[in-house]
């Protein structure tokens, strides 16, 4: 789970340094903004892919689980909500960001207005810390639902040890 947290972080801070690079044209170890993009943009669909992947692999998991040895299948509806509240804003915060790259080469060919560039960017950089809270509450509600049907899980198999 740290791992999450610490990829959500680093990219966050990548992103806004690169923004301050395409902004002032600075270098980072000689690597300028538009390389500079490149290495944060995929850091960041990386971060949100996994964990995206994650969720989506537990919720699987706890699926299974619940049907395999009949548990309550009430906590599978907690997993259903956390995929409807992130899910959406983080496919927008994705499409976002991948705009914001897209419009970065728009700039650099002399084809658009670097403005809209820099409006995209800090609308999705500002959306992505409402993500980052989002993910994070999601996080908690999964590991909650984890622990729930392990909990469940091993008071049904107590039980039929006992018979």
């Amino acid at each position: 789970m740290i791992i999450f947290y610490v990829l959500m972080i680093l990219s966050f801070v990548l992103i806004f340094i690169n923004g301050l690079q395409w902004i002032f044209r600075f270098d980072i170890y000689n690597a300028n903004y538009i390389s500079f993009s490149f290495v944060s943009t995929i850091l960041y669909m990386f971060t949100q892919t996994l964990i995206m992947f994650y969720l989506i692999g537990a919720g699987k998991k706890v699926k299974e689980t619940i049907v395999k040895y009949d548990l309550s299948k009430e906590i599978y509806q907690d997993v259903i909500k956390i995929k409807n509240v992130l899910f959406p804003p983080l496919t927008l915060n994705i499409l976002l960001v991948g705009t914001a790259f897209v419009l970065g080469g728009g700039v650099q060919t002399k084809a658009l207005s670097k403005y809209w560039h820099y409006s995209v960017f800090f609308i999705s950089l500002l959306h992505y810390l409402k993500v980052i809270i989002i993910q994070h509450r999601s996080i908690v509600k999964n590991n909650y639902i984890l622990s729930e049907v392990g909990k469940e899980l091993e008071s049904v198999l107590n039980s039929k040890e006992d018979k």
